[in-house]
């Protein structure tokens, strides 16, 4: 292998490369951060030309939207970063088995990928011998000969074969905690020559210290809008954005892991990207246009207005306050589309092509969007033209004259991928703009650009756009495919299901499609939901005659002395006002449950006026 073959492989992953001079470890060219390239011509131009004797040099920080990040792992008689990798890998949690290679002294590079940039400034901060190489930086990579004579050599894997694996959310908090403090927003180095903007680097008592030690999240972020939704047992506080209705789901927390700095998770507020922030770096984003070195400056001038203020214990809410939690009423079942689709949750159904699962998720979408009180519903339509779409609604009885205004229905939407921060983007505004509590999604394979059967493509499709889809208390149905074998679930990787709160296995079997509960988080979903297919508009009727559920909603009425004359609607509210721990509570089977002993006892009424003689 020639260095140049593994340059242009090393480009066709995006990354970008720089040649390195021989015998050294610094590149050949001037102004090299923005001279390297993953562009094969001009790789191919340097090293048959002028820099063909040279190494090989891999550029860290941007690359495509993400960034990259080396641990540069140095061992010596004095220190060993190893060591040091160890223990915090033993407080923490291991690192991933990502791409890793040794360095010409023996040290060790590990390769990872982040979405939020990590600059060289932030070498040492996770202990000693670990240096940091991302935005600004660079790494010797392999067949690189180091200045002792021995190669650099990939431990497995080469980054042209494999994509590193995302850095853990404690090292990029541990990371991120100090330069969202101290470091620049732009690339720029921090001229050494001016004091002030020095002392935002390296003076722990300086402006932004300072700062964070006088100033509290709740001061904070209620002056600036936000509203405290809750403090979970962790003790960890959910805040909701401005402009955003509490019901509607939090946007960033305080306190998480007991760290006192905000993580923020939606992609939605102006100047405040997802990420963690401590106060000083919250503020110099939202107030001052991300410019910290502006911000402190201000704070030195204005001397010590800002004075040390006690904080709150992390721990105060750790720990149940069993009064509070007996006192507090848990909903035993929270649905949207019962028994199918729970309230907030990301739901999966995969089925063979054919079986008829975007017939069944448009029905489920025109009959919640129809229904009173109507909820709107957004329906992003990758594979189906709106002349399939006018004959599916016809068949199911809607025309010119239906309401479908809360239906909101995007056919073959020319928007980006949703594995991608813009398509995250557009999504989420789209559902805001359309106040949808049920987003569907058909299918999933063709709303992401990378592939099915990548696991990168799934995760960066839950980081960009489910999980700030959930955020936002929005319920999510991801439609897939399903594979050659379909007791192995939905085609492409395994990691589908990771982030999925429940998966439905849908098959069509003697005209009923029937719906096999395969991943769920909730004991109350049912194993097994059967529907059968009719012709007419009312294409699928839940089969619930004579099952379980069915006989136990019987009893539980029977049990609690629940009239059976009463309305549907009066039984359900006595229901929910006698039931105990005891009893699993389901509005729409108790509703079916009620409404046959309606009719059992209006067969009673009339066969007791008939003995009577009152009815001939």
């Amino acid at each position: 292998m020639t260095v140049l073959h593994d340059a242009l492989a090393y480009a066709r992953r995006g990354i970008r490369v720089i040649p390195i001079k021989p015998g050294e470890k610094r590149p050949t060219l001037s102004g090299w951060t923005e001279a390297a390239t993953n562009d094969p011509a001009t790789i191919t131009r340097w090293y048959t030309g002028q820099f063909k004797d040279c190494g090989l040099g891999i550029v860290t920080g941007r690359t495509n939207d993400r960034y990259l990040v080396v641990l540069d792992i140095d061992d010596r008689e004095q220190f060993a970063g190893s060591d040091t990798l160890a223990d915090l890998e033993e407080a923490h949690g291991k690192l991933p088995d990502s791409v890793r290679a040794t360095t010409g002294t023996g040290g060790k590079h590990i390769y990872l990928f982040t979405d939020q940039p990590i600059h060289n400034e932030a070498s040492g901060t996770l202990g000693v011998g670990i240096d940091i190489r991302g935005v600004g930086g660079q790494v010797l990579a392999p067949p690189t000969i180091h200045p002792n004579g021995k190669a650099y050599e990939w431990d497995g894997p080469s980054i042209a074969e494999k994509k590193p694996d995302d850095m853990p959310l404690w090292m990029v908090l541990l990371l991120t905690e100090r330069q969202t403090a101290n470091t620049p927003t732009h690339t720029d180095h921090i001229p050494q020559t001016n004091p002030v903007e020095h002392g935002i680097l390296d003076d722990h008592d300086g402006p932004a210290s300072r700062y964070n030690a006088a100033t509290t999240w709740p001061q904070l972020l209620q002056a600036d809008g936000w509203t405290l939704a809750h403090t979970d047992h962790k003790g960890e506080q959910h805040w909701v954005r401005p402009g955003k209705d509490l019901r509607e789901g939090t946007s960033a927390t305080t306190g998480w892991q007991g760290k006192d700095i905000l993580v923020v998770f939606t992609t939605s507020i102006t100047n405040l990207p997802p990420g963690a922030y401590n106060r000083f770096g919250y503020t110099a984003a939202v107030h001052h246009a991300g410019d910290r070195s502006a911000f402190a400056k201000k704070l030195l001038q204005q001397g010590n207005t800002y004075q040390p203020v006690e904080q709150p214990g992390i721990l105060d809410n750790v720990l149940i306050n069993w009064a509070d939690f007996w006192s507090q009423t848990f909903p035993a079942e929270d649905w949207l589309i019962e028994p199918v689709i729970p309230r907030n949750q990301l739901v999966t159904i995969f089925a063979p092509g054919g079986t008829g699962k975007s017939l069944f998720s448009l029905y489920l979408a025109a009959g919640i969007a129809t229904e009173r009180p109507a909820t709107h519903v957004l329906y992003m339509d990758y594979e189906m033209t709106q002349a399939v779409l006018h004959e599916r609604l016809t068949n199911m009885g809607y025309d010119k004259h239906s309401d479908l205004t809360h239906l909101h229905y995007a056919s073959l939407p020319p928007i980006h991928a949703l594995d991608t921060p813009d398509g995250s983007k557009l999504i989420c505004d789209l559902a805001r703009r359309c106040q949808a509590k049920f987003v569907i999604i058909d299918t999933f394979a063709r709303a992401v650009d990378g592939a099915e059967n990548e696991a990168d493509t799934v995760r960066n499709f839950y980081r960009w756009t489910a999980i700030n889809l959930k955020a936002e208390g929005r319920s999510l149905l991801r439609i897939d495919h399903a594979g050659k074998d379909l007791t192995k679930g939905a085609r492409g990787t395994s990691a589908k299901n990771d982030d999925v709160d429940l998966v439905w296995q849908m098959t069509k079997v003697d005209g009923q499609l029937v719906l096999v509960r395969q991943k769920h988080r909730h004991v109350w979903i049912p194993e097994r939901v059967t529907f059968t297919i009719h012709d007419g508009p009312q294409m699928f009727t839940e089969d619930v005659k004579g099952g379980e559920r069915l006989e136990q909603a019987h009893k539980m009425l029977d049990e609690l002395g629940i009239d059976p004359t009463l309305s549907l609607d009066a039984a359900w509210d006595a229901v929910k006002d006698k039931a105990g721990p005891i009893y699993r509570v389901n509005r729409k089977t108790v509703r079916a449950a009620q409404k046959q002993r309606q009719q059992r006892a209006e067969q009673t009424l009339d066969i007791g006026l008939t003995t009577d003689g009152v009815n001939p």
